[in-house]
């Protein structure tokens, strides 16, 4: 597979934040674990830099209802977006979007049709257990997490709860961003 920056492959980037202990939420899926870091202006900078660089975005069900009941409808509808869902009616609570809102209940589907349609860089914008589908067929290029300076004992983990295959990633970045918080990026490492 060719690098992505060279334009020639889809390169997928698994992007969101987590507590200390690996949870991207509580138990009950409440994420006020990010108040937590310190300076929220510089955290929204980074992130709106990092959504500035993708042209696709892969979203998973859970996270898009969680923005409904929030009252944020689908923030990023000017990037194309694959939707993973059975649920045919959540396109629809969603409204309009400037680019496609595409629904696919199959990961592969999704990912090809992706590749398909041109898409370089991908936004993985879901949860745990939407990454670990992604990470267990090895389509995972890129892992970038902010860490917040917290644990929450229990919640949804990064990469769910299903069972992977092993996969090794390099560091290639680690910073503290927003006065208290990390950022590490770690992009995959395959065998050529």
């Amino acid at each position: 597979m060719m690098d992505a920056k060279e334009g020639q492959a889809m390169h997928v980037v698994w992007r969101t934040a987590m507590s200390m202990d690996g949870k991207l939420a509580t138990a009950d899926h409440d994420l006020g674990f990010l108040e937590t870091i310190e300076k929220q202006d510089e955290s929204l900078a980074d992130f709106s830099q990092f959504v500035a660089t993708v042209d696709s975005i892969l979203l998973g069900a859970e996270t898009l209802r969680w923005l409904l009941r929030g009252g944020h409808g689908w923030p990023h509808g000017d990037k194309t977006t694959w939707l993973l869902s059975h649920d045919a009616a959540l396109v629809n609570r969603v409204g309009p979007t400037a680019q496609p809102l595409n629904r696919r209940e199959d990961v592969q589907q999704a990912l090809a049709e992706m590749e398909a349609s041109g898409a370089r860089r991908v936004w993985l914008c879901g949860g745990g257990n939407l990454a670990g589908q992604v990470l267990a067929l090895d389509r995972i290029d890129e892992v970038e997490v902010t860490i917040a300076p917290v644990a929450l004992g229990d919640g949804p983990a990064l990469f769910g709860a299903m069972p992977l295959p092993e996969r090794t990633f390099q560091v290639a970045d680690c910073r503290i961003v927003a006065g208290n918080a990390v950022l590490v990026r770690w992009m995959r490492t395959r065998q050529r």
